[in-house]
């Protein structure tokens, strides 16, 4: 753990600009970076020390692909932000274990990412939890909402994703949600979609929460920071932000602590950023998902504006062999809020935002639709209904919440057939 390296990082899947470029600059800060994907997208060509071109979707063809590349290349680790590709990358490490690559096994990850093998975990080693079941139908998840006893939440199997979940309150609401998880997977992962929705029991009492760890060792699971979540109820609660407080009293709460070393003891997870979804009940930490693999939405940038920790350098670093560096150097806070419109139709006009271009509170605001685009209001809305997103700092979450609710006032979108007004966050 101590060697230093500049030889290729090989990174599984480009992604998403609005949401992976972050990470994707971050780490090639640091390494170099050969990008196995399909087709590498103009946007990230710039910053690539190669490719090997091939498609993700067939892991035979991936690991021949790669084997062929090391056998002409220097390779120092396998990495993804892609909690879809977590899996592939264990596998990788395994193939070429002649290269002594760090990583997890193969068999740890899809503990962690297979919704019935994680939940069988959690059951052998009497994890206190949210009671789940997986459902591939409408109908199946409507059974499944009856046997819990509403009000439940739907999510995506396997998700990365921070947050709680669809709120659904009936049977006609169950239906809802599970159409526009499976609507929502589809759009954003493509061929990797998966058909099916989880559907967990919500009477828990306390707020869920995610937890960004870092796993150094088998037995050295360390909370680097807490991600709070911000729900809509006219979005069926759907996340509309996260937050991250460096001051965050959960940072130090040992019964949270011991309960992600816990988890991902018990998947057998032995190196890596993860993340961990729970709930906070009055009887404990109630642990609701693992993922092996940084979180989306930004919230590596949030942790890095709150406390000055870079979780994707600290994925490269420990996928090297090289000791990341965990310490906060900041002790602040960062919210991101995901703009919906207020009206369905076209979009016609997007503003730009320039009232607040130049203050230091503001990181980026980023439109993520554009004219011409069809969206839909809440309560139907789903991601691919999201106009635009906003990352601020400040002194703590209210202040960053403050300077949110301030651009939101003045983000305006014209939509076909509505008047322009402020978007909001619905």
């Amino acid at each position: 753990m101590h060697r230093t390296t500049r030889r290729p990082l090989l990174l599984l899947g480009a992604g998403d600009r609005e949401y992976d470029a972050y990470s994707l600059l971050q780490i090639a800060a640091t390494h170099p970076v050969v990008l196995v994907d399909r087709a590498a997208p103009a946007w990230i060509r710039p910053y690539l020390a190669g490719e090997v071109a091939v498609e993700l979707g067939d892991t035979a063809h991936v690991i021949q692909a790669v084997t062929a590349f090391t056998i002409e290349h220097d390779v120092g680790g396998v990495l993804t932000y892609s909690v879809r590709h977590a899996e592939l990358a264990a596998r990788l490490t395994q193939q070429l274990a002649h290269l002594d690559l760090p990583g997890n096994a193969p068999a740890a990850v899809a503990a962690c990412h297979d919704e019935v093998g994680f939940r069988r975990m959690l059951d052998e080693h009497a994890f206190p939890s949210a009671q789940s079941f997986t459902a591939d139908a409408e109908d199946s998840a409507i059974e499944a909402a009856r046997l819990l006893g509403y009000p439940v939440a739907l999510r995506a199997p396997g998700a990365d994703t921070p947050g709680p979940g669809l709120r659904a309150h009936g049977d006609h609401e169950v239906r809802a949600a599970f159409r526009r998880i499976c609507r929502d997977d589809a759009l954003v992962l493509g061929p990797f979609a998966t058909t099916g929705a989880v559907v967990e029991e919500v009477g828990l009492d306390g707020p869920a929460v995610g937890v960004e760890a870092v796993v150094t060792a088998p037995t050295d699971v360390r909370t680097v920071a807490i991600t709070r979540t911000s729900v809509s109820p006219q979005l069926s609660g759907q996340v509309v932000g996260y937050s991250v407080d460096a001051h965050d009293e959960l940072l130090h709460d040992a019964a949270i602590g011991q309960c992600v070393t816990q988890a991902v003891t018990a998947c057998g997870i032995t190196t890596g950023v993860v993340h961990a979804e729970l709930r906070l009940s009055s009887r404990g930490p109630r642990l609701a998902a693992l993922s092996a693999c940084l979180a989306d939405n930004l919230v590596p940038l949030l942790v890095a504006r709150a406390l000055g920790i870079n979780l994707p350098q600290v994925a490269a670093a420990l996928a090297t062999g090289t000791t990341p560096a965990l310490a906060a150097v900041r002790k602040g806070a960062a919210a991101i809020r995901f703009l919906y419109p207020n009206a369905t139709g076209r979009i016609k006009q997007l503003r730009p935002l320039t009232d607040f271009a130049t203050q230091p509170w503001l990181d980026r605001f980023v439109w993520t639709r554009q004219p011409g685009n069809a969206v839909l209001a809440p309560p139907t809305s789903g991601l691919e209904d999201r106009l635009a997103h906003c990352v601020v700092t400040g002194a703590d979450p209210a202040e960053c919440a403050s300077w949110l609710d301030l651009v939101a006032s003045h983000a305006t979108a014209r939509i076909e057939y509505s008047l322009s007004s402020p978007l909001g966050v619905r």
